[in-house]
């Protein structure tokens, strides 16, 4: 009796076991992943592999629900080439996505995107990397136009580097406001610090499209589950205030701060039933987040979290004594 066994590919298998032949095909693992390198990960269909080879999982798009995560990974690699080339093109579909085998992983993305302004179609490669799980640290190393692959962008890195399945690199500023952990939430005198702070008005955070991509990418990872399984998880969620930091004070007029690379975003919002791991209020409650953006050449790194007076209290627990001083800035460095 024979069992079908379906790979990682489109390929299926009709024995109840793999053959030699199959694993002659499949070369090992050094062979598999130089296969995937060829197309940087984002084209595998045909590459033999085996069961448990450790590769990557390929999903079609349009054989599953959708999943809002990796849509709104999808969304970043978009806002990423958007910033860096002077275009406005908007999701209009994923088309397939593989990703690792790992809770934490790195996504290869297809998807078709439009540019009203432009009026053209495009197919795009989108590659984004996780570092850390039920919370936002999340690299954009990969966005470009799949026929362009072959340019070189003056985003990109600037010599091509070895394919690596799952990297945990991310984008470095030059300012230490903009490394290490993420700030607490500035005081209201804090925020009359204009050269410092930009408090946006309601009519430009609400016409700013990636200050609601950050907050439910906030959200998305810090609830994975619903954002698998609920598409409307987030349909009631309101922003209230918005404020950006910058260490470009001097830069006129102050809106101009919402295009610079490095920037702390601090979101007022409410519409959430409950913050998992954190609170269990209600939607009416108003909560507060806060997500850093770092772009440099080869990446766009969000890190978020969300905010209580808590932190700034464990925090002061934690570094009561130097060794805990020292144990904190190793673990909380970013970079």
């Amino acid at each position: 009796m024979t069992t079908e066994v379906v790979k990682n590919t489109t390929e299926v298998v009709e024995s109840e076991y793999f053959t030699k032949e199959d694993y002659e095909a499949w070369g090992g693992p050094s062979v598999y992943w130089d296969r995937v390198a060829e197309s940087d990960g984002f084209d595998i269909e045909g590459i033999p592999t085996t069961p448990f080879s450790g590769g990557l999982i390929a999903r079609n798009c349009n054989l599953m629900p959708e999943n809002l995560m990796v849509k709104h990974y999808a969304m970043l690699g978009l806002h990423r080439y958007n910033m860096s080339e002077g275009t406005s093109f908007e999701l209009d579909r994923l088309i397939k996505y593989n990703k690792l085998q790992n809770a934490v992983s790195s996504y290869y993305m297809t998807l078709l995107a439009y540019d009203p302004s432009l009026r053209q179609e495009e197919t795009f490669q989108v590659r984004t990397d996780e570092r850390k799980v039920n919370r936002l640290d999340v690299t954009c190393s990969i966005s470009r136009p799949r026929d362009k692959k072959d340019e070189v962008s003056t985003e990109e890195l600037p010599t091509k580097e070895p394919f690596v399945p799952h990297f945990y690199r991310c984008a470095v500023s030059d300012s230490t406001l903009f490394n290490g952990e993420l700030p607490d939430w500035p005081s209201d005198d804090a925020l009359n610090d204009t050269n410092r702070f930009y408090v946006l008005k309601e009519s430009e955070w609400q016409a700013t499209d990636w200050i609601h991509l950050y907050m439910e990418l906030l959200l998305c990872a810090n609830d994975r589950a619903s954002a698998q399984r609920r598409p409307d998880f987030m349909s009631d969620l309101q922003i209230l205030k918005v404020a950006i930091e910058t260490d470009i004070g001097g830069m006129k007029p102050p809106n101009e701060r919402l295009k610079a690379n490095c920037a702390n975003v601090y979101i007022t919002f409410k519409g959430l039933e409950t913050v998992p791991r954190i609170d269990e209020i209600g939607k009416h409650v108003e909560r507060k987040a806060i997500v850093r953006r770092v772009i440099s050449p080869g990446f766009l790194t969000l890190v978020g979290k969300h905010w209580s007076g808590k932190d700034t209290e464990k925090r002061s627990v934690t570094l009561k004594s130097g060794e805990n001083v020292r144990r904190s800035r190793k673990r909380y460095r970013f970079g």
